[in-house]
């Protein structure tokens, strides 16, 4: 963990949802009384990020990830757990409490073209947090947002020009300079290079590198992504079935990632770049639901006894965090 106070602390976080039935099935179950079956998307997830420190969030389709961007920014309420932002509780606050709250806290969203209203100008896309903050400058409007769109790399005369004349990374360029309008704390980049040409992502990942170093910005960098993970993080925190498996510093990953979940991401990432052939990983899936245990231990080719029990998540080294009973480093 970072030395640093957190900007963001999240402590035991949980969402769980109901599982989806027909309508027939979904009335007997009320007749009889039987509760609903629940996906724990999150379980009991732990972290912190510091000032100027990007904590990226890596794991495969369905690991939490997005669930997890969407509980913070408010779009799902947590079914249990706290949060901390710049010293405020996140939770449980509403009204003018909760918009103080956001604002310290922004969002770059995966779809460059989805993201940004169609209908709306670069000028009135950029404006629009201020606007609802009650922050617009009352002189000087037009230097202000010169200089916004200066600092993620666009030309003044896009101010008046409809998104559907960019490209992709230039639209992406305007979602970040829309996140940080308001000067906030914490931005969380959900996805936010997956969508993008390799040769686009590098440049938007270097701008958030600058972005972060110019502003000490605690970022929540969230991917599938391997390489761009490693890019862009300090400290990586991978994510399975909503169970945070792992937590380690993000230069350690290839070397000393000792989580068996992470050693299979991993191979997976070679597979995909070398060819090299992947390993199996078990059979025998156990449903997401009322899961017991460790949460890998259906695929997991270290299974034993144990791991009906679920592991705790433990210090193997320091900044080094494994839930797993046979992970050594």
């Amino acid at each position: 963990m970072s030395e640093q106070k957190p900007v963001l602390e999240v402590n035991n976080l949980s969402r769980s949802f109901a599982i989806e039935s027909s309508m027939l099935q979904s009335i007997t179950e009320r007749i009889r009384g039987v509760k609903p079956q629940l996906l724990k998307a999150l379980h009991d997830v732990s972290f912190s990020i510091a000032a100027g420190e990007t904590l990226g969030v890596l794991g495969e389709s369905g690991s939490g990830k997005s669930t997890l961007a969407r509980v913070l920014m408010g779009i799902y309420e947590p079914d249990s757990g706290s949060a901390m932002l710049c010293g405020r509780e996140m939770f449980d606050v509403h009204g003018a409490d909760r918009l103080a709250v956001l604002k310290n806290m922004q969002m770059v969203f995966q779809d460059p073209f989805g993201s940004l209203d169609p209908r709306m100008t670069v000028r009135q896309i950029i404006c629009e947090p201020l606007k609802i903050h009650g922050m617009m400058p009352q002189k000087n409007l037009d230097s202000f947002l010169v200089k916004a769109l200066a600092d993620v790399g666009l030309e003044a005369g896009a101010l008046d020009i409809y998104p559907s004349e960019f490209s992709g990374g230039q639209r992406q360029r305007i979602g970040i300079c829309r996140a940080l309008m308001l000067n906030p704390g914490l931005l969380i980049a959900d996805e936010a290079v997956s969508a993008l040409d390799v040769s686009v992502q590098a440049q938007i990942l270097e701008l958030l590198i600058r972005l972060r170093t110019e502003r000490n910005l605690a970022m929540l960098f969230i991917s599938h992504d391997v390489a761009v993970v490693r890019q862009i993080s300090e400290r990586i925190i991978l994510l399975y079935r909503g169970n945070l498996v792992e937590e380690l510093p993000a230069d350690h990953l290839l070397t000393h990632g000792c989580h068996p979940y992470t050693r299979h991401l991993l191979e997976a990432a070679l597979f995909l770049r070398e060819g090299a052939r992947l390993p199996e990983s078990g059979s025998g899936i156990i449903p997401m639901a009322n899961f017991e245990g460790c949460c890998y231990r259906s695929v997991c080719p270290l299974s034993q006894s144990e791991c009906f029990q679920r592991p705790p998540l433990r210090e193997i080294a320091p900044n080094h965090r494994v839930a797993c009973h046979f992970a050594r480093r």
